[in-house]
C-alpha cells in the first residue's frame, strides 16, 4: 500500500535545478538531455518547472535589445540556404516489445537498438548487467543497467558526475531509496553501494561523466580496466 501511494505521487528525487535550467535553455549535453526528458515523461513537478524556466527565458529574450547585423548578413544566410546538403538516412525504429513500451518512455526508447531483452548486455558483476547506448558523445558513458533482486553494484565514487534514473524496481544506498522515475546524482564526494530491493529486478539509465572509481578492498584492482 505504501509503495502504491509513492508511485501515485510521482518521483521523489529529481535532477539538479542547474541541469533543468540548462535543459530549458538548450545547453545540456545530449546524454543529459535524454535523461532529463525521460524523467519529465514521468514527473509532473519537473515538467512544470521546465515550463517556468522556458517562460522566463522567453521573457528575457523579448526584453533584450536587438543587435545590429552586419551588412552582408542576409546574403551570407541566403548563400547557406542555397547550398546542397546531404540528408542523413533516418534510423530505423527499433523493434520493441510490450515490456519495453511500458518501461521505457520516449525519447530514451528511440535510442535503443532493440527491445530491452534483445540489447547487447554484458556482465558487470554478480547479478549486474550493462548495455551501453550510443548517444554520440564518447566522453560520456550512457548505459542501461540491470541489477538482479538483492544484488549490488560494487562500492564506488565518481570522476565527475553520475546521474542514474530508475526505470523499473528500486534500489537503496547511503543517500536513500530510488524507485521508478527517481534521479540520483553522484558526485566525486559520494562513495556508495547501490543495492537492488528484493522481489524485482532494478533497471536504470545511467549517464556517467569522468568515469567511476571502485573503492572496495578488492574491487579497486579493477580500476585500471575501467573505461574513461
Amino acid at each position: 500500500e505504501r509503495l502504491k501511494i509513492l508511485a501515485d505521487i510521482g518521483p521523489l528525487h529529481h535532477p539538479e535545478a542547474e541541469l533543468l535550467l540548462d535543459y530549458a535553455a538548450g545547453k545540456a549535453s545530449q546524454a543529459a538531455s535524454v535523461l532529463v526528458a525521460t524523467h519529465l515523461a514521468l514527473c509532473l513537478e519537473c515538467r512544470q518547472r521546465v515550463r517556468e524556466y522556458e517562460a522566463i527565458g522567453g521573457a528575457l529574450m523579448e526584453s533584450t535589445p536587438p543587435v545590429a547585423l552586419s551588412g552582408d548578413a542576409l546574403s551570407s544566410v541566403m548563400a547557406r540556404l542555397d547550398q546542397t546538403w546531404e540528408e542523413e538516412a533516418p534510423k530505423p525504429a527499433p523493434v520493441v516489445d510490450e515490456e519495453t513500451l511500458r518501461l521505457v518512455p520516449e525519447p530514451l526508447r528511440s535510442y535503443l537498438s532493440a527491445g530491452i531483452e534483445a540489447l547487447p548486455w554484458k556482465t558487470r558483476g554478480l547479478g549486474v548487467r550493462e548495455a551501453v547506448l550510443d548517444l554520440g558523445d564518447p566522453s560520456v558513458r550512457t548505459s542501461l543497467i540491470r541489477i538482479a533482486p538483492g544484488r549490488k553494484i560494487l562500492s564506488h565514487t565518481h570522476g565527475e558526475v553520475e546521474r542514474t534514473m530508475v526505470l523499473k524496481g528500486a534500489y537503496n544506498d547511503s543517500t536513500g531509496r530510488y524507485a521508478r522515475g527517481d534521479v540520483a546524482v553522484g558526485t566525486p564526494e559520494l562513495d556508495h553501494t547501490p543495492v537492488a530491493e528484493m522481489g524485482e529486478e532494478c533497471l536504470c539509465l545511467t549517464v556517467v561523466e569522468g568515469g567511476l572509481q571502485f573503492t572496495g578492498r578488492f574491487s579497486r584492482l579493477l580500476n585500471p580496466l575501467m573505461p574513461r
